[in-house]
């Protein structure tokens, strides 16, 4: 009698459990998570759990023996024996019999679909986009951190468990991210740039959160690019440099407060020539026209692009490449 494929395995109807002596031949695609559990002897084992395919499909399997744990490598072909197909899975224990075959072959389309079984697709998403999508979907995102919680510990099934809450900002927008278990220990400094992978949008007494999972990754990245718009409504003025206070939305109560070099700022004064003014003649002139419009491009705190609307049709300025040379 011919071995079973995936295939066929999948298109089982039974709503029961079903033991298999035949074997199949498959192909480990990627390895998951080992989750903890309980046995009805009150015995403490671990599931690990990963995805397999063969010419025909893929689908999950799980292995609850750990001293076979090792056998599943990725990329490895195996033939796998007495096995219990259970809710759609290809559920392995003690009795399974798991020994090594040559390499099996297949085709990429088979191999993503096994590999996103485990880790789903994540799109990076902006941090307003986020907060606006489904709950419970899966985003990745970019942004700084600019809050940075205490590690707390909360029990989880009766187990201590390390969290730890972060905010992330990206433009004008801001979100809380949980951090669990391991994600949790690892220390962050505030104002450097992140990117979080696979966070789960959830919602907590009407606030919108995101959550890390098993397949969270968090990268260090080169600071994003910033663009203000909105109206400088006051001003604080010093020998090297001015800091903005800017309203992106008259409708928004909220304001944005940019640090410029006084240079970069002159540079972008098109009416006269600002570079003649001391701070007090800079700062008279710069009260005789408040409110007016303003535009920043920033990456991290450098000022890419600077434009001041004291009148229409001004057009953006760029920032000289030898402006390091004046500061």
């Amino acid at each position: 009698m011919p071995h079973k494929s995936i295939l066929e395995l999948k298109g089982e109807k039974n709503s029961r459990a079903v033991p298999y002596s035949d074997g199949i031949t498959i192909k480990v695609v990627k390895r998951g998570h080992i989750a903890k559990f309980t046995d009805s002897n009150g015995q403490e084992g671990e599931l690990l759990n990963f995805s397999i395919a063969d010419s025909s499909g893929a689908m999950l399997a799980t292995l609850s023996d750990k001293t076979k744990h090792a056998r599943i490598v990725e990329g490895r072909t195996l033939f796998i024996r007495d096995f219990i197909l259970k809710g759609g899975k290809v559920a392995m224990s003690h009795k399974t019999t798991i020994m090594n075959k040559p390499k099996m072959e297949i085709t990429p389309s088979i191999e993503e679909s096994a590999l996103q079984l485990i880790m789903p697709p994540s799109p990076v998403k902006k941090v307003a986009e986020a907060k606006t999508s489904p709950l419970r979907s899966i985003c990745s995102i970019k942004g700084q951190l600019v809050k940075n919680e205490a590690t707390k510990s909360v029990k989880v099934n009766g187990n201590e468990t390390s969290i730890r809450t972060i905010t992330l900002q990206e433009e004008n927008s801001t979100i809380d991210v949980t951090l669990w278990r391991e994600l949790a220990e690892e220390e962050r400094q505030i104002g450097e740039y992140l990117k979080i992978t696979h966070c789960l949008l959830n919602e907590w007494q009407g606030c919108r959160t995101l959550n890390s999972t098993r397949n969270t990754s968090i990268e260090k990245i080169q600071p994003l690019e910033d663009r203000i718009s909105g109206q400088v409504e006051a001003f604080s003025l010093t020998e090297l440099s001015v800091e903005l206070a800017i309203k992106e939305s008259p409708s928004s109560a909220n304001y944005r407060d940019i640090t410029v070099d006084l240079p970069v700022l002159k540079q972008a004064i098109t009416e006269i020539d600002a570079s003649l003014l001391n701070s007090n003649e800079l700062e008279d002139y710069l009260l005789d026209k408040i409110p007016f419009h303003i535009e920043i491009t920033q990456q991290g705190s450098e000022v890419r692009n600077l434009k001041i609307n004291f009148r229409e049709n001004n057009n953006l300025i760029p920032i000289d490449e030898d402006m390091d040379l004046i500061l």
